[in-house]
C-alpha cells in the first residue's frame, strides 16, 4: 500500500475516533440531563405529596385546626362560628381584586371595623381612577359606583347614595343596596350567631346548614348559613325576605392565621339581588389580611368619599317604593334626580358564574 492510502486511511480512522468520542460525550450528556429532569420531577412530585422529608418543597399554607367532631349539634356548630369571629375586630387588605365576567379585573382595597365600619374601593389598575366605594361608619352608609368611567359621556354624573342607619328600611335605600352594611360585613367572613336564636338546623356529609330569623326594622329576614363539617368555617350565607332572595355569599380558599387562632376566605363571591333585572353580582380575590390593625388613618378611612363634581344623594329624602309615596324632588345637595337614577346601572354588570 502507497504512503499517500496509508496516510488517507489513518487521518480517516483518526477522525471517526474522534467523532465516536464527541457522541459518546453528547450521549453522556443527554444521559446525565435525562438523568437530572428524572431525578427532578420525582423531588416535586414526592414535595406535592407532602413529603415530609422535602418540606422545602411542601406546601407552607398551616393547616386549619379541626374544631368540629362526628354529629356535632346546633351549639356545637354556633359556638364554632363564633370562636372564630369573636377573635377579629378589625380586618384589613389592600391586595385585593375586584372581577366580574366580562370586564377587566379591578385593584381593591378592603377594610372592616365591627360591628359597622366598611369601606371596599376599587378602582382601574392602569391610571388608579376610582371605579366603586362602598362603605359604612357609625352614622352612615355610602355606595358610589362609576357609571362614565372613560368621562366619554359628556353630562352623565355617577352620584354618592347616602343614608342613616337608622333610616335605612324607610328610605329608598334598599333599591340601592338590598341589604343593612352590617349584614354585608356578616357575608364577609366575619360572621357571629345568635346562640339563643331558633334555629332550623340540619346536617348533611359535607356541609351544616343554620336556618334562623332575624330581627330587621320593616320586613323579616331569614338568614340560612353553610358551615363546613370539621373546620367550622362560614362557606355560603343567604339573606331572604317576602320579597325573595336579598343576597348571597359564596366564599372559598380559607386560609388559616395560626398567630390569631382563625380561619379567612380569600375568595368572596357576592350576589345582590340574585335573579332579578337589579341583580348586582362580583367576586373580590384577597391576597393576604392584615387582623386587629389599620393602615391610614380612621377619620379618613370611614369618611364619606368627596369626589370632585359628583353629586351626593341622601336616600332619607325618598320614600321607599314599597310604601307607595313619591319621591321627594331634592335631595342633600339641591339634584332633582328622576326616579330611575335611584338605581345604578353597574355597568351592565352580569351574574357570576
Amino acid at each position: 500500500m502507497s504512503m499517500p492510502c496509508r496516510k488517507a486511511i489513518v487521518h480517516a480512522v483518526w477522525h471517526s475516533s474522534c467523532a465516536l468520542q464527541r457522541r459518546g460525550q453528547q450521549a453522556r450528556v443527554v444521559k446525565l440531563t435525562w438523568l437530572f429532569n428524572t431525578s427532578l420531577f420525582a423531588v416535586l412530585l414526592s414535595g406535592s405529596s407532602g413529603c415530609s422529608s422535602l418540606g422545602w418543597f411542601a406546601s407552607r399554607e398551616p393547616q386549619a385546626p379541626v374544631v368540629l367532631g362526628a354529629n356535632p349539634g346546633t351549639q356545637d356548630v354556633v359556638a364554632a362560628v363564633n370562636s372564630n369571629s369573636r377573635l377579629i375586630r378589625q380586618l384589613q387588605t389592600t391586595s385585593a381584586s375586584l372581577s366580574v365576567p366580562g370586564f377587566p379585573g379591578l385593584a381593591a382595597d378592603l377594610a372592616l371595623e365591627r360591628p359597622q365600619r366598611l369601606r371596599i374601593r376599587a378602582r382601574a389598575p392602569i391610571g388608579s381612577q376610582p371605579q366603586l366605594d362602598l362603605g359604612s361608619n357609625q352614622d352612615h352608609f355610602w355606595f358610589w359606583v362609576n357609571q362614565n368611567p372613560t368621562g366619554l359621556a359628556p353630562g352623565r354624573s355617577s352620584p354618592v347614595y347616602v343614608a342613616r342607619h337608622q333610616e335605612f328600611r324607610r328610605s329608598a335605600a334598599p333599591g340601592v343596596l338590598p341589604l343593612e352594611p352590617r349584614w354585608i360585613i356578616e357575608m364577609l367572613g366575619v360572621t357571629t350567631l345568635d346562640p339563643a336564636a331558633g334555629y332550623q338546623f340540619s346536617a348533611g356529609p359535607e356541609q351544616l346548614i343554620l336556618r334562623s330569623q332575624i330581627a330587621s326594622p320593616g320586613t323579616p329576614l331569614t338568614r340560612q348559613v353553610v358551615v363546613h363539617p370539621q373546620f367550622g368555617w362560614v362557606v355560603q350565607q343567604q339573606f331572604d325576605d317576602a320579597t325573595g332572595t336579598l343576597a348571597i355569599a359564596n366564599l372559598s380558599q380559607f386560609r388559616y392565621y395560626p398567630d390569631m387562632g382563625v380561619s379567612l376566605p380569600r375568595r368572596l363571591q357576592i350576589q345582590l339581588l340574585p335573579g332579578r333585572q337589579e341583580e348586582v353580582a362580583f367576586q373580590i380575590d384577597v391576597g393576604d389580611y392584615m387582623i386587629n390593625q389599620l393602615i391610614g388613618a380612621p377619620s379618613r378611612l370611614w369618611q364619606m368619599p368627596r369626589l370632585e363634581g359628583v353629586p351626593r344623594i341622601d336616600l332619607a329624602a325618598f320614600q321607599a317604593p314599597s310604601q307607595g309615596a313619591g319621591y321627594d324632588p331634592a335631595g342633600d345637595d339641591g339634584v332633582k334626580p328622576p326616579a330611575a337614577a335611584l338605581r345604578p346601572s353597574y355597568r351592565g354588570l352580569p351574574q357570576l358564574r
